[in-house]
């Protein structure tokens, strides 16, 4: 078995603590909702760069050389081509979905990250255990080594038009970067994990080091990159979940443990997530019987949608979601948000019935105190970054 502890210490608590962080609770770990100045993090997202801390997020480590096909036999996304006896590359990595085998329901999402010599597994950190319980059944014989990197190893994320340049000025040998590539960059002498996933429709380079460094590139990135004499030219500035959930809203992204969970089918999740996560031509894995039944019917009882309102009354998440008349309830907003950059209207995920849907499809949903319209709007929001 292998020890995973149940909760990923913080090493950045105190100095957020110091910088006047407003926190709240995600899982078992608090996370910032803001540093005080929730509409300026929005802007650095929007027209600069965020820094964000990421306590929320784990890696579990894989090593030994049967890694790639072990994977490639559990999850929904292509990590070994059997035909050319082949894996992921150094430096590719993959969006997928590990999947209970009887009902085919999404156990988790994660991002694989292929290192070269190591395989590291992206994902929320309270379901690394799970994950590695999971896996472990199914191994045998695999030459296979699995390790929770919950203690040693701590994330954040450069969310931002200019989260590349921070990177580039930041360090000698950093890569460049496309969704989901990944690679190793050194900053202030220490060797740096970076993947791209552009979850607010900007570019967003995610950082993995070790935690025995996180304060000192914290404020190492702070210290060089938020400084300046003009109001508003700052090239990077702290954020919190607030800003970040916004943009990655307007960005369409749907999140595990949000906007679905181990309820919700792959192609419940949607056109744009099933595209990344699920590969139709890899072969078997726990689950894909359901998977594959779904895709031919092209047939699915429910669906996460974007939902733009006709006003700026914003439903909350949990809200019930009706038909245009009012009285047939049909799903749930997910996630909401005001988007400024949308002429602050009111914007949803939500998960709908068949055929409700449907692209253009009237809907009715409660906000501050009365029935609103709004309607079903192709994804996403916003376009999304393509450098």
């Amino acid at each position: 078995m292998v020890w995973v502890p149940s909760v990923n210490p913080n090493p950045l608590l105190d100095l957020h603590r110091q910088a006047g962080a407003e926190f709240q609770p995600y899982g078992e770990v608090e996370i910032v909702s803001t540093f005080g100045e929730p509409q300026a993090e929005y802007a650095a997202i929007r027209k600069s760069t965020g820094l964000m801390d990421l306590p929320q997020r784990g890696v579990i480590e894989l090593t030994g050389k049967d890694r790639l096909p072990f994977l490639n036999n559990l999850i929904t996304n292509q990590t070994w081509d059997k035909q050319k006896k082949s894996g992921l590359a150094a430096g590719q990595g993959v969006y997928a979905f590990l999947l209970d085998a009887k009902t085919g329901r999404i156990i988790t999402d994660l991002n694989v990250l292929e290192l070269g010599e190591r395989t590291m597994l992206e994902l929320e950190s309270r379901m690394i255990a799970p994950v590695i319980s999971a896996l472990e059944k199914y191994r045998f014989a695999e030459q296979l080594q699995m390790s929770a990197r919950l203690d040693d190893l701590h994330e954040i994320a450069l969310h931002g038009t200019g989260a590349q340049d921070i990177l580039v000025q930041a360090s000698s040998n950093a890569p460049q970067l496309t969704p989901p590539a990944c690679g190793f960059a050194s900053l202030i002498g220490h060797e740096v994990i970076v993947w791209r996933d552009d979850l607010c429709g900007v570019p967003g380079i995610h950082l993995i080091f070790p935690t025995s460094a996180a304060r000192a590139i914290w404020m190492h990135l702070l210290t060089v990159f938020s400084q300046s004499d003009e109001i508003g030219k700052r090239a990077l500035r702290p954020i919190g979940w607030a800003a970040f959930n916004s943009t990655r809203i307007e960005a369409g992204r749907a999140m595990f443990g949000i906007d679905f969970d181990d309820s919700i089918l792959p192609a419940e999740t949607g056109p744009a997530t099933m595209s990344r996560a699920v590969s139709f031509t890899k072969g078997c894995y726990p689950g894909q019987e359901i998977v594959a039944r779904m895709h031919a019917r092209q047939q699915v009882a429910k669906q996460i949608v974007g939902i733009k309102m006709n006003d700026d009354a914003l439903p909350i998440a949990g809200a019930q979601i009706f038909d245009a008349t009012g009285q047939n309830a049909i799903g749930g907003v997910t996630s909401s948000t005001i988007s400024p950059v949308l002429s602050n209207a009111a914007i949803c995920l939500g998960l709908v019935k068949r055929p409700h849907f449907a692209i253009g499809t009237t809907v009715s949903i409660p906000a501050e105190g009365t029935m609103r319209i709004g309607s079903v709007v192709n994804l996403p929001f916003l376009a999304t970054a393509k450098s």
